[in-house]
């Protein structure tokens, strides 16, 4: 049954719509990570990196409805038309689930992967968003003032580790694969998807940080796996035909 991938607690499967596409949702390729022990959990606190962190929320506030603040809340849904035009631009290649589809494939099955860690550290640690008992709690993500951690979807979803931030890196590496020449662009659009995060005042910078090392742990397990290493392929043979993105 054909479905659109949906925004849903921990946001990963919102990469797997990323770009507004609508399509059957394949299985990942079963690569897996030891989650826990690579994220202990929140920084305790009054630690260093909590301190940090705090410090960090505070600054955002100068950039409330600022040029900054406003593009980041057009990139709150990896499926909006900005995130769909930054990926393009990022590759240097028009996208779309007509024209692309083996490269939405492979984005997809590598974020169905990532989906899991990431909503199961949230689960587990539950931490709240930043603006959570904050004098000051405007986003520009309403989607997750629905209480303590946030809701996002109805389900809650909560600040450790971002989704957003290991959506961006796994899907910036994943496709680095398919085009090495353009992996300094998309290694710098999947960065900025994880910083409006900051931006937006919904994730402490220690939450962007651990979604991006679960990234980062998670690419060499894909990249070990034949069926993705067949994908990337793929994926390269129909980008390498794709006419240039335009409007970058």
């Amino acid at each position: 049954m054909r479905r659109r991938l949906l925004l849903g607690a921990g946001v990963l499967l919102a990469g797997a719509a990323a770009l507004g596409w609508a399509l059957d949702r394949p299985p990942g390729y079963g690569a897996t990570i030891a989650w826990a022990a690579l994220l202990p959990g929140p920084p305790a606190a009054g630690s260093t990196v909590d301190r940090a962190d705090r410090a960090a929320f505070a600054a955002t506030g100068a950039g409330i409805d600022g040029p900054r603040w406003r593009q980041a809340a057009t990139e709150i849904y990896p499926s909006s038309d900005a995130v769909t035009a930054e990926i393009a631009c990022a590759l240097g290649r028009r996208i779309s689930a007509d024209t692309t589809p083996a490269t939405i494939r492979l984005v997809t099955r590598a974020a169905t992967d990532m989906q899991g860690p990431a909503e199961a550290a949230k689960r587990a640690y539950r931490r709240n968003r930043p603006y959570v008992g904050a004098a000051d709690t405007r986003t520009c993500d309403p989607r997750t003032l629905g209480g303590i951690g946030g809701s996002t979807g109805g389900v809650l979803s909560y600040a450790y580790p971002s989704g957003h931030a290991a959506f961006g890196r796994i899907t910036a590496l994943t496709l680095a694969a398919v085009l090495p020449d353009r992996a300094a662009a998309l290694r710098a659009w999947g960065d900025r998807l994880g910083d409006n995060r900051l931006v937006c005042r919904v994730h402490w910078q220690s939450d962007v940080a651990a979604g991006r090392t679960l990234a980062d742990a998670l690419y060499p397990k894909l990249a070990a796996l034949p069926a993705f290493r067949a994908d990337v392929a793929a994926a390269r043979a129909e980008l390498l035909q794709a006419p240039a993105a335009t409007g970058c």
